[in-house]
């Protein structure tokens, strides 16, 4: 007879982050099967702080099917056909660092507050559909201590009233909340039972005995008593949990950020694991993020780094990149735990949706426009994943909000915005690029070419770009950082543009080492033609 697996479910490293066991068949997820034996749905939004540098992120031309992931997204690459990558959600003008934050979850700012009668963010609406059943209703979580000049800058989870949720960024006292409640055992909730019993009757005699603001004193202390035993009532009626939470390892005080956030995303595949809850939102950073990344070589602040126009120098560039794939890296290392634990015929990853990106898109500019996103997991067979999905213009965050309070079967009328078309692989409108030829001529030093610009793939090479011309080697543009700068070379990532300069050629391959012209082919999406 098939026995389910009965160990403890992750391990300890020696450096303290918690390990979780591979994808073996004998494991079995805690969670009751939803309505016709279907496995619970599960949320979870990481949040990126302070947008993204749009060279390296942007993809380049592309179509639904055929499509390849920019330089920036390589570390979560593997994951190419559990993701939808989606590149028109945004609006127009441009984005402070506060509504970055509250678009990322509400797709609104509450300048000077809200008369809307139910300001909830959509994971707390989704939590408040499908995490009745759970012990943590939601999980807010975050990396990073408030940012007191412009506090909004540090929250992304709503309630109802509009105001921001509480949230955790211990390990520890994660996991103490989460495995270490002694209401959790049954044995320790029956003598918590038998001690409110004694209290309560000894306080009801007391009240007899004391004067009228005494007993509203404990008139207060019974209530709290009463909410006591209404929860122990609650979790009597859940099963015997599966797991014995006692032995599951605490996770060591972090010796760095990196270990503080894998023991954080460790804590959030196994709350969702076990059941102890289905909804969960985490700050990789507050969305000006001031962190310092010393543990990567990086000296200067995230936020400052950003600013990669104003603040240019190659070392900033590239300390920008190493900041960038860091956060690239916890995503994969999100989906690489959920994918490795078992759970009702399928992974954690096929039964949930994982939303992942940022709150504006071009880091230095804070555009609102292209606004990183990228959704994992196919949430039951909802999502059609492995795809790459261009709308034919902007699409405001509350249309892809709607869609995935959809999912939930969550009630949408909060929300006005149609829902985003193309989610489940139904069709969609998508971008037409006007078309172009490509094409390069070179005449002793003297270069001309027309092609997609693109970055290099090695983020190494921090001023190396191409130029793809169809049926030819591309076109090799390695020039001064100054003359980068000067001509706007990463704005026009990703876009067919006209190049004069100077070079020569290296077998068949044609090298640009200086630019005096780089002219688009295409504004705002229609066609431009150079002189």
């Amino acid at each position: 007879m098939f026995t389910p697996i009965k160990r403890r479910t992750f391990l300890k490293s020696a450096a303290g982050a918690l390990i979780p066991l591979p994808f073996l068949n004998a494991m079995e997820a805690s969670a009751d099967p939803g309505p016709q034996g279907k496995p619970p749905q599960r949320f979870v939004a990481l949040f990126k702080p302070n947008g993204v540098h749009p060279p390296s992120w942007n993809i380049a031309g592309g179509a639904e099917f055929d499509f390849k992931m920019a330089p920036m997204m390589m570390p979560f690459s593997k994951h190419r056909d559990d993701l939808i990558l989606l590149d028109s959600i945004g609006d127009s003008g441009f984005s402070s660092h506060q509504a970055s934050a509250q678009r990322f979850l509400s797709g609104r700012y509450r300048s000077g507050g809200s008369t809307s009668a139910d300001n909830r963010s959509i994971d707390q609406i989704i939590a408040d559909r499908i995490g009745t059943q759970t012990r943590q209703k939601s999980l807010e979580l975050t990396t990073e201590g408030l940012f007191n000049e412009r506090i909004e800058c540090s929250y992304i989870s709503y309630d109802k009233s509009g105001s921001p949720l509480p949230r955790d960024s211990d390990p520890q006292l994660i996991f103490d909340r989460l495995f270490r409640d002694p209401l959790v055992n049954p044995k320790k909730r029956q003598q918590m039972v038998s001690l409110l019993d004694r209290v309560g009757e000894q306080t009801r005699s007391l009240e007899r005995r004391v004067g009228r603001e005494d007993r509203q004193t404990l008139e207060a202390y019974l209530t709290v008593l009463r909410e006591t035993e209404k929860r122990i009532t609650k979790l009597s009626k859940e099963p015997i949990p599966r797991f014995d939470f006692a032995k599951f390892e605490r996770p060591a005080i972090p010796a760095d950020i990196n270990e503080q956030v894998e023991s954080m995303l460790d804590l959030i595949v196994l709350s969702l694991w076990t059941d102890s809850t289905r909804c969960v939102s985490y700050m990789l950073g507050n969305t000006n993020s001031r962190m310092v990344f010393d543990f990567l070589g990086v000296k200067k602040q995230h936020h400052y780094l950003s600013h990669f126009y104003r603040n240019f120098s190659r070392e900033n560039l590239e300390d920008l990149y190493k900041v960038c794939l860091w956060h690239m890296e916890k995503f994969d290392y999100l989906l690489t735990r959920m994918k490795s634990f078992s759970d009702h015929n399928g992974t954690l990853l096929d039964h949930s949706v994982v939303l992942f990106g940022s709150g504006m898109g071009h880091s230095d500019s804070h555009t609102a426009q292209r606004i990183p996103t990228v959704l994992a997991g196919q949430c039951g067979g909802k999502l059609k994943t492995g795809r790459y999905l261009r709308h034919d213009r902007n699409q405001n965050p509350r249309s892809l909000h709607r869609s995935l309070l959809q999912l939930f079967d969550c009630d949408t009328t909060v929300i006005q915005d149609p829902s985003l078309r193309g989610l489940d692989g139904n069709s969609f409108d998508s971008y037409s690029e006007p078309h172009f030829d490509s094409w390069s001529r070179i005449k002793n030093d003297q270069i001309e070419a027309q092609g997609r610009l693109r970055l290099s793939e090695n983020l190494a090479e921090a001023n190396l770009y191409f130029l793809d011309i169809s049926g030819q080697p591309s076109v090799e543009i390695k020039v001064t950082f100054k003359n980068m700068q000067n001509l706007q070379m990463p704005f026009y990532c990703g876009s067919p543009v006209r190049l004069r300069g100077t070079g020569r050629k290296e077998g068949h391959r044609i090298v640009i080492t200086s630019l005096s012209t780089l002219d688009p082919l295409t504004i705002n999406g229609r066609e431009n033609r150079p002189k």
